[in-house]
């Protein structure tokens, strides 16, 4: 039954839509942790400001969640190009990684709110762990069962395959820093840029 069931094919283009709607929503939702902020006591332009100024972690967080969403949301989009057929294993794969993408507001709302602690850094790396993790077994799934596009060049997909491989290591590195220095843990992400095009020209 088991494996009659993962050698049902699924369309891609369904999945392709339910992703970047997930990735809408999610993107969308990191906005609410900076809500507006109570001024107690008389209204002035310093209180304002101080008020604002309270709102820095937050938006950290914000800028460095959606730009990690985005990146992750670019690398499945190309790997989709390339993956032309999924079954039914596949699609769950996809699914539990759509889990940990729409736990990111959550997680980096903590960490805005809560950054003096380790805590709140743990479980925001152990979600990017999660999506990076997904996203690597969603590719080694598809070129196990042969559902990457044959005329794909081998040079592309040993790419993908070392562009996730870079994902894991930096989150791990970045779960790390949250035991030592938690409210620069997330800096570590940063990385994923110069170590990508290091990876593409290599």
């Amino acid at each position: 039954m088991e494996s009659e069931s993962s050698s049902i094919l699924v369309d891609t283009k369904r999945l392709e839509t339910l992703v970047d709607g997930i990735f809408a929503i999610a993107m969308t939702l990191l906005v609410l942790a900076l809500a507006v902020p109570d001024i107690i006591g008389p209204l002035s332009n310093a209180a304002v400001q101080n008020s604002l100024y309270s709102l820095i972690p937050s938006f950290y967080t914000l800028v460095m969640s959606f730009i990690l969403l985005a990146l992750f949301w670019s690398n499945h989009h190309r790997a989709f190009h390339r993956i032309k057929k999924m079954n039914t294993i596949l699609l769950w794969i996809n699914v539990i990684w759509l889990l940990f993408i729409v736990l990111v507001p959550f997680s980096a709302s903590l960490t805005g709110k809560y950054g003096e602690f380790p805590i709140s850094h743990i479980i925001f790396n152990l979600n990017m762990l999660g999506i990076a993790v997904f996203l690597g077994l969603n590719w080694y799934y598809a070129g196990r069962s042969n559902f990457i596009d044959e005329k794909i060049d081998p040079k592309t997909v040993t790419i993908s395959k070392r562009t996730n491989a870079l994902f894991i290591g930096i989150a791990l590195l970045a779960l790390l820093l949250s035991f030592i220095v938690p409210r620069f843990s997330a800096l570590v992400y940063l990385l994923i840029f110069p170590l990508e095009y290091l990876i593409n020209k290599i």
